[in-house]
């Protein structure tokens, strides 16, 4: 039967259903492709591990075509194009930003290069505050450690991307939390 579609858990515009492949790497790389489309997101992103115990969050608005805003430890950047805003108490400091730095930010990985060769595994149902998804397992190269998770809603959409590994012989978790898809009251303005 018909299923009534899940009211929006946020105020963003109601994103369409999509159809997601069967095949759980076209369905991974289709969620990536999708999402570098978005005119707008937050992200909620957490590092453990960075240094023993210690837990980074940072928090990125997204307004297209280039419109980043990140909030962390060292405050509020604003960036538009290739110039950084950054705040301090005698104003707002404006500096050049080399091309292509936040440009992981706005694809979440893998390119298609990176998936040839790698299991890429469909691991069923999983919600994702309060968000019905489809969880995705990308295991990384024999003997590096490293998987990539992926969690998908019924749009096609990734809600949630989460990379584990290790940097020399410590493990790190990065952990990016979607919301505000499309969201038209996003707005990043000049500081």
């Amino acid at each position: 039967g018909q299923q009534a579609p899940a009211p929006a858990t946020d105020a963003s515009t109601p994103l369409p259903t999509a159809s997601i492949p069967a095949d759980p790497a076209q369905a991974v790389l289709q969620a990536s492709q999708r999402f570098a489309a978005l005119r707008s997101f937050h992200a909620q992103m957490t590092l453990h591990g960075a240094q023993k115990g210690q837990v980074v969050s940072t928090s990125m608005d997204f307004v297209a075509p280039d419109r980043y805003r990140l909030r962390g430890a060292a405050g509020v950047q604003t960036i538009i194009g290739n110039t950084v805003f950054l705040a301090s108490e005698g104003g707002t400091q404006q500096l050049p930003l080399p091309a292509g730095v936040l440009e992981q930010w706005r694809t979440p990985p893998p390119p298609a290069a990176e998936l040839q060769g790698l299991a890429v595994e469909d691991r069923g149902p999983a919600d994702v505050g309060g968000t019905a998804t489809r969880l995705y397992r990308v295991d990384g190269p024999q003997g590096s450690g490293e998987t990539l998770q992926y969690w998908i809603g019924d749009d096609g959409l990734p809600r949630q991307v989460q990379r584990d590994g290790f940097n020399g012989d410590q493990p790190y978790r990065v952990t990016l939390r979607y919301s505000q898809l499309n969201d038209p009251d996003l707005r990043i303005a000049v500081p």
